[in-house]
Formats: C-alpha cells, sequence, structure tokens
C-alpha cells in the first residue's frame, strides 16, 4: 500500500507570479524609476512639453506619469539629438 504524503503535492507545484506593468504611476514613483523630480514633470507640464492626457495626469490632486509615453519622448529627444550631431 502506497503512503501519501499532502506536504509532498504542494511542494512540488510551480511557482506563478505575476508581474504588472502598469501605464500610469504616480509622479513619486516615476522618480524612483527614472530620477525624474516631480518638479520635473511640473515644468515640462508648464512649458507644454509633457501633455495633459497624454504623458501626464493630475486626479484628485495627484500627479500621475505614463510611463509609455515618457519613454516615447525621451527617446525622440535622444534620436533629435542624434541627428543635429
Amino acid at each position: 500500500m502506497k503512503h501519501h504524503d499532502p506536504a509532498a503535492k504542494h511542494a512540488a507545484a510551480p511557482e506563478v507570479r505575476i508581474t504588472i506593468e502598469p501605464e500610469w504611476v504616480l509622479a513619486s514613483k516615476y522618480e524612483e524609476l527614472t530620477g525624474t523630480t516631480p518638479n520635473a514633470v511640473h515644468q515640462r507640464r508648464k512649458e507644454g512639453v509633457w501633455l495633459d492626457g497624454t504623458h501626464c495626469a493630475v486626479i484628485a490632486r495627484r500627479l500621475y506619469v505614463n510611463v509609455k509615453e515618457a519613454d516615447k519622448w525621451i527617446r525622440s529627444q535622444v534620436s533629435q539629438r542624434q541627428r543635429a550631431y
């Protein structure tokens, strides 16, 4: 007769990890990720460099950054500088 070990069943189960990559993050989290301060984000908004609803948004008095759009903007700046040389 085989002995059944319930702990062995759980030990063999694979670990499942879920990765979430949000499109919008708080400006403070964006600073952690990139080093760009919330003040720099506000300045880009003020100068019209970053557009509300595209690159950033203020919702309930909290500043958010669209990471994907911010990355696109950075890539466009890099390619413009390379063309200038």
